[in-house]
């Protein structure tokens, strides 16, 4: 009988099981390939962003992308909280990489403040929020006005080019921004670019929607991601359709079309963005019945509604706002004011006037402070549980330090962007603190991983975090992931000097004068540009060398 070997017709051994060790090389070697294919994805998108000069990160692309890693920890029986600590290190690892090229030539920022106790003054920025509104009323009513001061950043400089291109006469300077008399804006066949705030692009529709006609509208990285169902499902009651021109997308670039039937009420829904139902407000005088926007009680868009109306009301244009309706009835012209008045963003001046308490001394931001604001009572809520004395005047807001309640129990409620912040006045107070009513899982995990850089003990609940006091660490530099991330470390560096920061320049796109307010402490009488020389300044460095 002929001696067959197995497996092998050529007569050699049969093929030996690779041993575990080596499947699992294997196997990393892969998936190492997979990420570094997924770090070029992601910090492709993030390096767009970037340039538009918004944060590296899109909260919302990341949230839809963690709906397949939620479906498949379900599915392989993976814990959702532990998938959700690799997919931000994932995305962590993204950004440090590919979306930040610069960071691996030049030096990071190595933050450290003076010790002496601070004394400052200085007119604080302006709600970005309202600004929009009084900038896209006086394109709108082609009004003659001069708006200062305001936080112009690329937020700003995107909406004023956006309504230019549909005829307005909007123009910036410094913190300034004009706009002159003209025919005001007419939308029909043209292109807008919206760029990448979303607010831009839906005050673009809302003052599109008066008129019938078509129009597109085009936009950057973030827009071309943004799904656009939510404000369709409005638009289309009154009389509109967007037609998003890349088939495989809901985002921009996308087609308005106006023209139909246009009802004179519409409800929100509990997935329609509030910022779309406040540019409706805003815009709804212009349309031929003018709008009611009806919610239910408690909708998250009722605060965003009441500034809204009050800029109405400010205009001359009747709006009422109750617990389920906001009425704006049809006006013929708008009586925009010589000088609009703008309160100050609340969650940014709050993270500024954080400071005292943990360098001392008293800061005062002069404007005025957003009374009926939740988010503004719920800022100095947590400014005062950080152990500062809050007085809010007329014309400004002021901190100094002060003693600490017996028990830390730090509550940042609607002002989200604080969290951060909050976690810095706990570690500050040296004391067992708790911060409540974290509902912000991916900001949660990204504070985790902040407490864990320092050093700091902590423990976690569903919704809340208790701090421990300790000595803090720091080995290398972090890229925040947001803004406020790295106020906090400007602010922690009061304690653990030498903390250093991947991404300074995220703040400056949030508000172009922090670093030089940073820089300038402790002492601030009134805030200038670093390169602002008039001329006689300019011509007075340079001197004539005569040669005989």
């Amino acid at each position: 009988m002929p001696n067959y070997k197995k497996f092998d017709r050529n007569g050699a051994s049969a093929p030996r099981r690779p041993s575990l060790l080596d499947e699992i090389k294997e196997l990393d070697a892969r998936l190492l390939s997979l990420v570094s294919r997924r770090n070029y994805l992601m910090g492709k998108a993030a390096s767009k962003r970037k340039q538009k000069g918004l944060p590296l990160a899109d909260p919302d692309m990341e949230r839809r992308i963690f709906e397949t890693w939620k479906t498949e920890a379900g599915d392989k029986k993976f814990d959702v909280k532990t998938a959700r600590r690799v997919f931000d290190q994932l995305n962590n690892l993204a950004y440090a990489t590919i979306a930040k090229p610069e960071n691996r030539k030049l030096s990071t920022y190595v933050l450290s403040p003076s010790h002496r106790a601070v004394n400052v003054n200085f007119d604080g920025p302006s709600s970005l929020f309202q600004s929009k509104l009084w900038l896209a009323l006086a394109a709108a009513c082609s009004a003659d006005v001069t708006l200062s001061p305001l936080c112009v950043n690329d937020q700003i400089t995107e909406l004023v080019k956006a309504f230019n291109q549909a005829g307005a006469h909007l123009s910036w300077d410094g913190d300034t921004v004009e706009s002159r008399s003209g025919e005001g804006i007419e939308l029909e066949d043209k292109l807008i670019f919206a760029g990448n705030d979303p607010m831009t692009m839906y005050l673009i529709i809302a003052f599109g929607l008066k008129t019938p006609g078509k129009f597109k509208i085009a936009g950057g990285p973030i827009l071309k991601q943004y799904d656009s169902r939510p404000i369709s499902k409005i638009l289309a009651p009154l009389g509109a359709r967007l037609n998003t021109l890349d088939l495989q997308s809901h985002g921009l670039p996308a087609r308005l079309e106006c023209g139909g039937r246009m009802a004179s009420s519409v409800e929100m829904l509990d997935d329609t963005p509030p910022e779309f139902a406040a540019a409706l407000a805003l815009a709804a005088w212009t349309y031929p019945q003018g709008l009611s926007l009806r919610f239910a009680e408690d909708w998250k868009g009722v605060a965003l509604l009441k500034e809204v109306v009050s800029v109405l009301k400010s205009c001359g244009i009747k709006a009422d706002l109750s617990e389920t309706e906001c009425t704006v009835k049809a006006t013929k012209q708008a009586s925009y004011p010589q000088q609009p008045e703008i309160a100050l963003e609340p969650e940014l001046c709050a993270a500024l006037l954080a400071i005292p308490a943990f360098a001392g001394g008293n800061m005062t931001i002069n404007g005025t402070w957003p009374a009926n604001s939740t988010a503004a009572a719920d800022a100095i809520k947590l400014l005062a549980g950080g152990g500062l004395n809050v007085d809010v005047s007329k014309d400004s807001i002021s901190v100094s330090r002060g003693e600490l309640p017996e028990d830390i129990s730090l509550d940042f409620g609607t002002a989200t962007d604080l969290f951060p912040i909050g976690l810095a006045l706990a570690i500050n107070t040296r004391k067992e603190s708790k911060i409540q009513n974290i509902e912000d899982t991916t900001m949660f995990e990204q504070g985790i991983e902040l407490l864990e850089r320092l050093g700091i003990r902590y423990e976690r609940g569903d919704s809340e975090l208790t701090i421990f006091p300790g000595r803090l660490n720091w080995d290398e530099a972090w890229s925040a992931p947001t803004p406020f991330f790295g106020m906090a470390l400007g602010q922690l560096a009061w304690l653990r000097p030498g903390i250093s920061l991947e991404n300074p320049g995220d703040l400056t796109d949030l508000w172009p004068r922090f670093w030089t307010l940073y820089n300038s402490l402790p002492e601030i009488d009134g805030l200038k540009d670093p390169e602002a020389k008039n001329d006689d300044e300019a011509k007075s460095s340079r001197r004539r060398i005569k040669i005989n």
